[in-house]
């Protein structure tokens, strides 16, 4: 009883601020700094600064996620495009795309997610004897959708209407679970698959996460039980989760003193 009364303070505070400050400058204003944020880790990216480059990045995703968490409790100007992508899911809807859809849903469900990042963590301690970076895979997908669940219950808000449902959901929309969890662990397992390998094959790695979640977000958009800002939402939280974990594994995976440095130096090394 207590823990409700106190998530519904939360609630009601966050309503007034929110409804407060929320217009259509300020969103755009706020979506643009988001953007310029995220390029500007992608520039330090490139000049070798990851660190840097990881900090702006995931500030960057995490502030475009709050600037549509304000437009989302307000009714906002970015919410205007979800009534109309939601009738254009319900408008293509057949036999054979339900199905389908469905099934694609399913496999993308919270507890499917966890359950292949168990196995997957269990077979990559197997075969490298490193327990490091499975570790930092299922960190950073419990966390992601340990936010995501936070952000709904501060959020708050109703899924679209159970007419348009193709299957019934009750908790709260914002953000995309679904969208959350199976992008970070798909970006997760392909940043894994990618280590120490050509940046070719990390960006086609990378490419396959991405569109596999775009599938997931357009199925949760067709079968009428979440909006488009929920699912950008969710694609963006789980960004700025895999951003950070990513960091961990790129310094998990940095080459030792003597993985790097020849024997004949080496020798030169010991003290004498």
């Amino acid at each position: 009883m207590l823990a409700s009364s106190s998530m519904s303070a939360v609630h009601a505070t966050a309503t007034e601020m929110f409804t407060e400050v929320a217009t259509a400058d300020v969103e755009a204003a706020g979506l643009a700094i988001a953007a310029a944020v995220v390029v500007l880790g992608a520039v330090l990216r490139i000049r070798g600064d990851r660190a840097g480059a990881t900090i702006f990045s995931a500030l960057g995703y995490a502030f475009a996620v709050l600037v549509l968490a304000l437009a989302v409790h307000s009714n906002g100007w970015l919410t205007g495009a979800d009534a109309a992508v939601a009738q254009w899911f319900v408008d293509h809807r057949s036999h054979a795309l339900s199905e389908w859809a469905t099934a694609v849903t399913t496999a993308g469900g919270p507890a499917e997610t966890a359950a292949l990042g168990l196995v997957v963590a269990v077979i990559q301690v197997w075969r490298t004897k490193r327990y490091g970076p499975a570790l930092v895979m299922l960190v950073t997908v419990g966390s992601a959708s340990m936010l995501c669940a936070i952000l709904k219950l501060i959020v708050g808000r109703e899924r679209p209407p159970q007419s348009i449902q193709l299957m019934v959901e009750t908790d709260a929309s914002f953000p995309s679970g679904h969208v959350t969890g199976t992008a970070a662990l798909l970006m997760m397992l392909a940043l894994m698959a990618g280590a120490r390998r050509s940046k070719a094959v990390r960006t086609l790695l990378l490419g396959i996460a991405v569109a596999v979640t775009v599938v997931v977000a357009c199925t949760r958009m067709y079968l009428g039980v979440h909006w488009l800002t929920d699912v950008c939402a969710g694609a963006l939280l789980a960004a700025c989760a895999v951003t950070l974990g990513g960091y961990v594994l790129h310094r998990l995976d940095e080459p030792t003193v003597t993985e790097s440095t020849p024997p004949r130096l080496l020798v030169n090394q010991i003290p004498l």
